[in-house]
């Protein structure tokens, strides 16, 4: 049987881990730009910036003090990515969605991706650790971006519920050629400044969070435990009632033959009391016929 207060155990030293650090995860279709938005943060390429599905698992790169950046899969790329990646969102302290604003509006299955992410973080504690982050700001006019901004800022409220939440103009060419060129003005215009400042003002307080969010999740793994054991109890028992209907069958057929085998001998042994009764009785007619034979014959 699974050990569950072993599995218990194991889940609350990853939350202790947990606790220590603060996450920030990005969001995102392939080649959407996520990694690519990261690795300018960290001033190094860290995370596979390829044209083809790179990322599969999660990977954490640290940043600041205890705070790390997490790469995630892209949305939809395999079946097994998503898992992967709604996994890390469960430990998020920021979730950075990165959208290209070459694709245009969101797509069904990024707002999708919102409303569960939302769903597994919690709806008020989801929107006030979201931001938006648009990529590929060379691929269209400033009046184009605002546009699709727009657009998306609309979808997200019809369609997930959320507002006012930050939004951050990116572009990881225009900080990259700066960096390379020692050229202020084109990293100012990144937009990788802004996100950068918005998160390091907001980790004190995320570090204030974690206590608390520790105690959540700890509460919720409780729940996910108790009704895990409920369902294998559950479980037993129906195999419990099942294995003693097949006894109880079991039994009730041995009895019945067992009571069919004593009724079978019963009236067999009566049987041959009856028999034997005949026998005698015959026996008896015999030795009369016999005595009257001879008493016959004396006589004659």
């Amino acid at each position: 049987m699974k050990d569950y207060v072993e599995e218990f155990r194991r889940k609350l030293a990853a939350i202790d881990e947990d606790s220590k650090k603060i996450l920030i995860i990005n969001v995102g279709s392939m080649n959407h730009g996520k990694s690519s938005l990261f690795n300018s943060l960290l001033d190094k390429t860290v995370f596979a910036e390829n044209d083809i599905r790179e990322t599969v698992v999660s990977k954490e790169e640290p940043w600041l003090q205890d705070v790390y950046l997490v790469d995630t899969p892209g949305l939809n790329a395999e079946e097994s990515d998503d898992i992967e990646a709604y996994n890390a969102y469960k430990r998020a302290n920021m979730i950075v969605f990165v959208h290209t604003v070459k694709a245009g509006e969101l797509k069904r299955n990024e707002l999708n991706a919102i409303n569960i992410i939302k769903g597994v973080l919690g709806e008020k504690y989801f929107w006030s650790h979201f931001c938006l982050a648009l990529t590929f700001l060379d691929a269209e006019s400033e009046s184009g971006v605002n546009a699709i901004k727009q657009k998306i800022l609309s979808d997200i409220e019809s369609n997930c519920g959320g507002k006012d939440f930050p939004v951050f103009l990116i572009s990881n060419s225009r900080y990259k050629k700066g960096s390379a060129e020692n050229k202020r003005v084109l990293i100012e215009k990144s937009g990788i400044l802004k996100l950068r400042t918005f998160i390091s003002h907001n980790v004190g307080n995320w570090r204030q969070e974690n206590h608390a969010l520790r105690q959540q999740r700890i509460q919720r793994s409780k729940q996910e435990l108790m009704i895990e054991i409920a369902a294998e109890r559950d479980r037993l028992q129906k195999e419990i009632t099942r294995k003693t209907s097949a006894l109880e069958s079991r039994q009730r057929d041995f009895l019945y033959k067992v009571q069919s085998a004593v009724d079978s001998y019963r009236y067999d042994r009566q049987q041959l009391r009856n028999a034997q009764s005949r026998l005698d009785s015959a026996r008896s007619e015999l030795n009369d016929l016999r005595n009257q034979h001879s008493r016959d014959r004396a006589r004659y």
